[in-house]
């Protein structure tokens, strides 16, 4: 259970009421004036490994010069490494893991090599997948464990966790629990193939973001969602293939989601799982092309979540109240915060006819 189902569930609905507001009595006065862009907090602060970058290009790739990692987009990424050998590709995954392994844009094979070796390295990870588009140590910790054949897929989900996750957790949180965002990437990949076994699909479970350990301040804030956001447009545009892009988020994660739902034209669909608001009074605020799509299993404390903005504090409009805009389906013996993903509830089938394109299958709650 994550802490916000811990926090409301044992009762503590006022400290959580507290926590969503805290603050007010000094920023009343800027209600109304979302400051979403001011919110304090680190963003992409580069791979690790990334002051020994150029040493590893020179040795790795002699002549060839060494792109300034703060300038590289995913797309130059990709150039970068497409005018190199195999050789000093090979090289630079040795010499320079973390941020090989880490940079969006990079060939994902190569990504998946220097994650494993990355994570052969920590004593913390061992026995860590392989498949990994992102590995990173330090602090809370980042990864992105990749299910299925992400070049060939056609539909790619991606499922961005909450507030209490971190890599440790991650990597030693039981895998057959439906919370758990890997437990949950694995049982969608699964009923994806049972819906349409013809079509090549792919589930990313990301924890590419520093999510807020507690139900605290830091929940009830938007500075985290904001620089998740960026990890996230650029963990897209890197992603290989054509495929489609659904977002899937789940409590504090459908924050990020519907932050960077209005940057990439790949991102057809968006799912907000347990949401406690997406930063938006209704849909036309997340100015998205994409589809939004709600749910809320009944008796999920998140409903305690005071749905407002003032100041700094707060997610906005409830995204499952009909107002809002979203097209809002039924999760039917789904059952718990965490519950959202497991097998053969209505509530995953749901998800997984959303990403496949089905959405005429997909049972609705109401028309939103």
């Amino acid at each position: 259970m994550e802490p916000i189902a811990r926090s409301v569930a044992s009762g503590n609905v006022k400290t959580f009421t507290t926590i969503a507001t805290g603050g007010l009595v000094t920023t009343v006065a800027a209600a109304g004036t979302w400051l979403s862009g001011q919110d304090p907090h680190r963003a992409f602060i580069g791979p690790p490994g990334a002051a020994g970058w150029a040493a590893a290009v020179h040795a790795g790739a002699p002549g060839v010069p060494a792109p300034d990692l703060g300038e590289l987009s995913p797309a130059r990424a990709a150039r970068f490494f497409a005018r190199l050998s195999p050789a000093a590709r090979a090289a630079l995954t040795r010499r320079a893991p973390g941020v090989v392994g880490n940079l969006d844009g990079v060939p994902y094979r190569l990504r998946y090599a220097a994650n494993q070796r990355s994570a052969r390295a920590d004593a913390a990870a061992r026995g860590a997948p392989g498949r990994l588009l992102a590995y990173d140590p330090r602090g809370d910790g980042r990864i992105a464990e990749v299910f299925g054949d992400l070049a060939a897929a056609r539909r790619v989900v991606v499922i961005i966790p909450g507030s209490g996750w971190t890599l440790h957790k991650i990597l030693t949180a039981p895998r057959a629990t439906p919370a758990n965002p890997v437990a949950g990437a694995r049982a969608l990949l699964a009923e994806l193939r049972r819906q349409a076994p013809a079509v090549p699909v792919a589930v990313v479970a990301w924890l590419g973001y520093d999510a807020p350990e507690h139900v605290d301040r830091e929940a009830a804030r938007s500075g985290r969602a904001i620089a998740g956001a960026v990890a996230l447009d650029r963990l897209v545009a890197g992603l290989p293939g054509h495929g489609t892009v659904t977002l899937v988020g789940h409590s504090y994660g459908t924050v990020v989601a519907g932050r960077a739902a209005a940057s990439s034209a790949r991102v057809t669909d968006v799912v907000a799982l347990a949401s406690p608001g997406m930063d938006a009074d209704s849909v036309a605020g997340l100015h998205t092309r994409a589809r939004v799509w709600a749910a809320r299993v009944p008796g999920d404390p998140i409903a305690y979540t005071p749905h407002l903005r003032l100041g700094r504090y707060g997610h906005g409009a409830d995204p499952v109240a009909a107002g809002f805009g979203a097209l809002v389906f039924r999760t039917g013996s789904a059952h718990g915060h965490g519950g959202y993903y497991a097998p053969g509830s209505e509530s995953l089938v749901n998800i997984a006819r959303i990403a496949l394109g089905r959405t005429a299958e997909v049972t609705r709650a109401h028309d939103g």
